[in-house]
């Protein structure tokens, strides 16, 4: 089997970003390819990382020329110091001698980061703003002043507002390089509000652009302040109102809120005299904004001046001419009205009439000047201007009109006043297609109820010197569908919409059958879409015409190919890991003609780097950044024939990392730890903060709990799920986003298995849509002295016949006599486990074989002795030696004392004893090589087992006799049942004779009682019947007038 080595192609172990690293495979002896059942493929490690990682990429083995010319190659990516592990299992290398060292690339401008100067993002409008790029790589190396020299890149810096409108940004200025490595930026923030700043190199925008930031406004400028009255006019019906809005603006225009105080003073003109005004109303419309308004009394010429408080300064359009006139026009009875308001043609004249009237219906005649119109185009405000004339009156005459500019001029009030007139014609001309708005005004007074006129103007007539063909290819594949697309205009550049029934595609070719055409259709932008397909390769001559007319490119000549000649580009799908970067050959699935075709051009992709190699396109994500991304090329081929496609990039979010592992962390034999709340210093990061991760929690010799008193603390945070797998008694499982996963960490717990102790190690397993990744997080178990353990049975019974018999012989020759919880995980040779054990009887003697090791730690009682005496005669056979003594002691392995157990022998004594056993730990936790610092008080166990030499009772007879007990237990309850029942019965008996005896004294005394009372009854009744006959007899008397005579 040959040997292997490696070196540096050019002995260099220095590399620039981006650059191919190379190293030379150097084979000593003979490699026969056949000759193995594997061939050689090596990996390669960096740092700990095997293959393509955020330390290199496109790891690749070239071994398909001579074995002299073996290279592996990668690309480097990240700057620092590495170190190389060349590993391959089947010819056993281990090859660790190669190092090397990473500088920063060029700078790539656009993956600079962009942040503010000390974090400042907030400033008052006017003064200087500073931003920082952070100069990377095309790999996210930071990149200083030394590598990449004083070339000043051309930084674009734009402001918008939140809703997409323009802000001023002023003297933007780039500083260059800094002491701290970054690149200066400074500027003037000019608009005030919440803003964006956008920040670009070469049309592409810096990572963490836009920024966002605040602009407050300055002070207030009064020279920058600005009136605006809600009608534009300097002309003003008497008795009407005058309303204007005062702007307060500072230096930049930015408006500053409060209720500043003008002065506002009208003043006549000529004699310059202040008009008093009594009605002057002042309100706050908005932060910045308020108006004033009051009457107008009085007609003629004035000026309007607003000042500061102290009268020093002007507003920015003032003094502000204006006159009074007299007139008494109504804006709801006014009459405006003609073709003039209707839709029309560009190009066409219209004209339309106004008629004054006034709140009467009666004509309110004005100057030509009072009236003002405003024809307005609603899409780029182009502002047309009317001729407005008066309109002939009843004698037939026509006085003189003027045109309006669209400038309100000042009327002055003198002996040449123009003639007035209540009729009016507005003459105007549009030639730009689209829709206006028409407001007439007669000084102040705004018709038609103070809303304008709606008029939509349509395109003209076709101008074939103006339209053209605006796409044609000149080669094209046979039977594929192509198009023409012409643009028609009118004599006033509008585009002309809705004309494609009369476009028309012809071929003027002599081979008309083999070109097939489609008609035009309306793109509804002004421009018209055709379609054709040729049969055959040849060349034809296409023309496009209008009404018959043929536009001025016709004919061209088309040249129809076989699909072959052109190139075909199929779009690329790629997926890179978000701290990786990716190597790909976009054309491997193109078609060109020829074999041979070259990148065109191709745009930059928004998240991240693109560098081309020859035909390799190189991506590498920007930092944090995960998602889709995309970039579109173009190929050109041998004949200059260009194809584009698209690469579609998914970049994919790297599982959770740990980010933070505790060392050392320590727990309890058999308690839960930590006491109080969790481990401390376990801590994730997710580039997808919303994403719901999996994270699962093991161990292998204990389980992992949360602490339920932090738990319960825990934010409401939505979908935060754990569980306890089915299979996986020793985990739990968190489902959440990334700060509930945090939260959860901190509260982490382990319980060991029962008696565990040593080293173990919490797997924390995170897991997203794309993967897993799976750490070990070493935890030491600290011990716990556990008493020992002896299993010996109650009682023995000894073979009365025999002396000097096996006491644990028999069934439980291989019982583990003695034991100890802590031997269970105890990490070393368990022979340096030792316990102190000591046999003991109360009458006879015992014997035993022991190692001849145990000679020195072996003690004895002899009969007449109740003191341990060390073991002072001994012979030896086999490495063994043979004691006999009432008691015995010695200290051992664990599986010594069994053995000692397991030969031990009781001796003389005829009717039986009892055994002690008795075992010391020594105070040993179970921890090696050195305990010294978990030594405590020795824990001792004791056993006693009864020796008996007569056989007790028979299973049968215990169960005969303990029946007969049973049975003379049941008898003698039952005669005490019988016995209580016939007690109770008796008593009962008596009860009730004392009751009937009772019955009849009772009865008796009744008689007696209702004797007596009968006697009394019915002498009492005589009486009472003696009293009555005698008083009916002398009733009789007195009504018997027989009985008187």
């Amino acid at each position: 089997m040959p040997l292997f080595a490696f070196s540096w192609v050019n002995n260099s172990g220095m590399f620039v970003a981006g650059d191919a690293a190379e190293i030379r495979v150097i084979v000593l002896g003979k490699y026969d390819s056949g000759k193995y059942e594997f061939p050689f493929n090596p990996n390669i490690t960096v740092n700990d990382r095997i293959g393509n990682s955020s330390y290199i990429s496109g790891v690749s083995l070239d071994f398909g020329g001579e074995v002299e010319d073996w290279k592996i190659c990668f690309t480097p990516i990240m700057v620092g110091s590495f170190y190389v592990l060349i590993t391959d299992h089947h010819f056993r290398v281990l090859d660790s001698s190669l190092h090397f060292g990473v500088t920063p690339g060029r700078m790539y401008p656009a993956s600079g980061i962009l942040s503010w100067k000390d974090g400042v993002d907030r400033f008052i409008a006017g003064t200087v703003a500073e931003v920082f790029v952070l100069p990377k790589d095309a790999f996210g190396n930071n990149v200083s002043s030394s590598s990449e020299g004083p070339v000043l890149f051309d930084f674009t810096l734009f402001a918008l507002t939140t809703s997409g409108l323009p802000a001023d940004v002023l003297n933007v200025t780039n500083k260059g390089w800094n002491q701290q490595g970054y690149i200066s930026i400074e500027f003037v923030a000019a608009t005030a509000g919440s803003l964006l700043l956008h920040v670009e190199v070469e049309k592409q925008a810096l990572e963490g652009s836009p920024l966002a930031f605040i602009v407050d406004p300055g002070i207030l400028d009064i020279p920058s302040c600005v009136a605006k009255w809600n009608v534009e006019t300097n002309l003003f019906q008497l008795f009407s109102k005058m309303e204007a809005f005062i702007h307060q603006y500072d230096l930049y225009a930015n408006l500053v809120s409060g209720l500043y105080e003008f002065d506002i003073e009208v003043m006549e003109k000529g004699t310059n005299l202040s008009m008093p005004i009594a009605d002057m109303r002042f309100k706050e419309i908005e932060p910045g904004i308020q108006s004033f308004s009051f009457s107008l009394e009085e007609p003629g010429n004035f000026t309007l001046v607003i000042s500061d408080k102290e009268h020093t300064t002007l507003i920015f359009n003032t003094p502000y001419d204006f006159a009074v006139y007299i007139g008494y026009c109504d804006g709801m009875n006014s009459i405006v009205n003609g073709s003039g308001l209707n839709d029309s043609v560009a190009g066409d004249t219209a004209k339309f009439s106004v008629f004054l009237k006034d709140a009467y219906l009666y004509p309110s005649p004005v100057e030509v000047e009072s009236l003002q119109v405003r024809i307005v185009h609603e899409f780029d405000s182009q502002i047309l201007h009317p001729i407005i004339l008066i309109r002939e009156i009843a004698n037939g005459s026509m006085s003189s009109g003027r045109p309006n500019h669209g400038d309100f001029e000042l009327m002055q009030f003198s002996g040449n006043r123009s003639p007035k007139a209540i009729a009016f014609d507005v003459i105007y001309r549009p030639e730009k297609s689209g829709i206006y708005g028409i407001s007439v005004f007669c000084g102040n007074i705004q018709l038609n109820g103070g809303h304008q006129f709606t008029k939509e103007v349509s395109a003209a007539a076709v101008n074939m010197s103006l339209s053209e063909v605006v796409k044609c290819s000149t080669k094209v594949p046979k039977m594929v569908d192509n198009e023409i697309v012409v643009r028609l205009k009118d004599s006033y550049y509008n585009h002309v919409l809705s004309e494609q029934a009369r476009l028309k595609l012809e071929i003027v070719s002599n081979d008309e059958s083999s070109v097939v055409t489609w008609n035009f259709s309306d793109n509804k932008d002004g421009t018209y879409t055709a379609g054709y397909q040729a049969k055959e390769v040849g060349t034809y001559e296409i023309c496009a015409s209008y009404d018959g007319e043929h536009f001025m490119a016709c004919p061209f000549r088309v040249n129809v190919y076989n699909s072959e000649y052109f190139p075909k580009v199929y779009d690329d799908t790629v997926s890179v890991w978000e701290d990786e970067s990716i190597a790909f050959y976009v054309l491997e699935n193109d078609y060109f003609a020829g074999g041979h075709a070259s990148i065109f051009e191709y745009t930059k992709p928004h998240h991240g780097s693109l560098m081309l190699y020859g035909y390799l396109f190189r991506y590498t994500p920007y930092k944090r950044f995960h998602g889709n991304d995309s970039f579109l090329y173009t190929i050109a081929d041998v004949n200059g024939n260009l194809a584009s496609g698209a690469v579609d990039i998914f970049v994919l979010c790297v599982p959770p990392q740990l980010v933070s592992i505790p060392m050392n962390l320590q727990a309890t034999e058999d308690v839960v730890s930590p006491t109080f709340g969790g481990f401390p210093g376990i801590e994730i990061i997710y580039s997808d903060l919303s994403e719901n991760i999996t994270v699962t929690l093991s161990a292998q010799n204990g389980i992992v709990l949360l602490s339920p008193m932090l738990m319960q603390f825990q934010p409401g945070f939505h979908e935060f799920s754990i569980r306890r797998e089915i299979g996986n008694a020793n985990g739990i499982t968190l489902i959440g986003c990334l700060d509930s996963i945090n939260f959860a960490l901190k509260s982490i717990k382990y319980f060991g298995n029962k008696n565990f102790y040593g080293s173990d190690a919490i797997r924390i397993s995170s897991t997203n849509r794309n993967g897993e990744n799976t750490i070990d997080v070493p935890l030491y178990v600290q011990p716990i002295n556990d008493p020992p353990v002896i299993n010996v049975p109650s009682y023995i019974i000894l073979d009365e016949k025999s002396d000097g018999v096996l006491i644990f012989g028999g069934q439980n020759a291989k019982m583990d006599f003695v034991t100890d919880p802590d031997i269970v995980y105890f990490p070393g040779n368990r022979s340096h486990f030792l316990l102190l054990s000591s046999v003991e009887v109360s009458s006879g003697f015992l014997s035993t074989s022991l190692p001849a090791e145990l000679i020195g730690s072996t003690e004895i009682k002899l009969k007449s002795s109740h003191q341990w005496q060390p073991l002072l005669t001994f012979v030896t056979i086999s490495k063994h030696f043979l004691v006999k003594a009432k008691a015995i002691r010695y200290r051992g392995s664990v599986e010594e004392l069994n053995n000692i157990m397991e030969q031990l022998m009781f001796h003389v004594c005829k009717h039986g004893a009892v055994l002690t056993v008795t075992v010391t730990d020594l105070g040993n936790h179970g921890c090696y090589p050195n305990c010294n610092e978990m030594l405590t008080s020795s824990l001792f166990v004791q056993a006693n087992v009864n020796l008996i030499r007569k056989r007790p009772m028979s299973s049968f007879a215990a169960h005969a006799f303990g029946a007969v007990i049973v049975f003379e237990s049941i008898s003698v309850l039952c005669l005490g049942l019988m016995l209580l029942f016939f007690i109770c019965k008796c008593a009962v008996i008596l009860l009730q004779e004392k009751k009937r005896q009772k019955a009849q004294q009772i009865e008796l005394s009744n008689i007696q009682d209702s004797s007596t009372q009968a006697l009394a009854v019915g002498l009492s009744e005589n009486e009472k019947l003696s009293m009555k006959s005698s008083a009916d007899l002398s009733v009789i008397k007195r009504r018997s007038p027989a009985f008187e005579s």
